[in-house]
């Protein structure tokens, strides 16, 4: 039993580190460098959407080159995101909109769930605009603290799931102790900044990366399908490797708007 435990470990621990090293390259890079790290997750992001909600073909390809030529201008001319956030939201829906158009059934969700989507990785630009590498490395932090805290106090402690018919493997002693860790490196941020509101805000953070993740299985649930894709080993594809991430972002992004503008 523990064996069938743990039996993902070692795969999912292999490909965490070599997105960890991708990562801290792009943050490395600078702006840019975060830059193409969103455009890389989110193209995909969009092209499982639409594999996810039955779309083949020349239809598959008609989304994702939308995809790639909306988001596109924004990293080889990323000073056009000086003037504001308004070119990157309205390209990021481009693709949404046909890919709702093409679909042929459950399109009100297709559209709403893109919608989140782009929030995400818009929010998550205005953070690496606003506050550079150190930002995204406090939400990298935050989601990633949430995301493994929960994953081992699961499969440690177990107890009664969070919602099995969505997510069965996701207990509420994860998600609490997501909490709990998340607080925990809200306080050690209030130490340094002596802002005491970063400890709600990194469990907000945290709550809004488990909503990003719930959302997701809700989706993969209700279409049929196990995983986004099989982009990345032990995790699936990319909207199963950073859903969270996207749902954390939007909610950094907001809290980010209200405290300091």
């Amino acid at each position: 039993m523990t064996r069938n435990k743990w039996s993902d470990l070692r795969v999912r621990t292999a490909s965490a580190v070599v997105l960890l090293i991708v990562f801290l390259v792009a943050l490395s890079a600078g702006r840019i460098g975060i830059l193409f790290f969103g455009f890389v997750v989110i193209v995909a992001m969009q092209w499982e959407l639409a594999q996810i909600f039955g779309l083949s073909g020349r239809r598959l390809f008609a989304v994702t080159a939308v995809a790639v030529l909306g988001w596109l201008p924004i990293v080889i001319q990323p000073l056009v995101l000086n003037a504001g956030l308004m070119l990157p939201t309205v390209a990021g829906y481009l693709p949404i909109l046909i890919g709702a158009a093409l679909v042929r059934s459950q399109r009100g969700i297709y559209a709403c769930y893109g919608a989140f989507l782009t929030f995400g990785i818009v929010s998550f630009w205005y953070i690496a605009l606003n506050f550079g590498s150190f930002g995204i490395s406090v939400l990298a932090v935050l989601v990633v603290l949430s995301d493994i805290s929960g994953y081992l106090a699961g499969r440690m402690i177990g107890g009664p799931k969070f919602w099995p018919s969505i997510s069965p493997k996701k207990t509420w002693s994860g998600t609490i102790a997501g909490w709990i860790f998340t607080g925990v490196f809200g306080a050690v941020l209030v130490y340094y900044s002596g802002m005491i509101w970063m400890i709600p805000v990194a469990i907000f953070v945290a709550f809004g990366s488990q909503v990003g993740d719930i959302s997701e299985s809700w989706i993969k649930r209700r279409m049929g399908v196990k995983d986004s894709s099989n982009l990345i080993p032990g995790h699936g594809g990319f909207l199963d490797r950073f859903d969270g991430f996207i749902g954390g972002a939007g909610v950094l992004g907001i809290t980010s708007a209200i405290f300091f503008t």
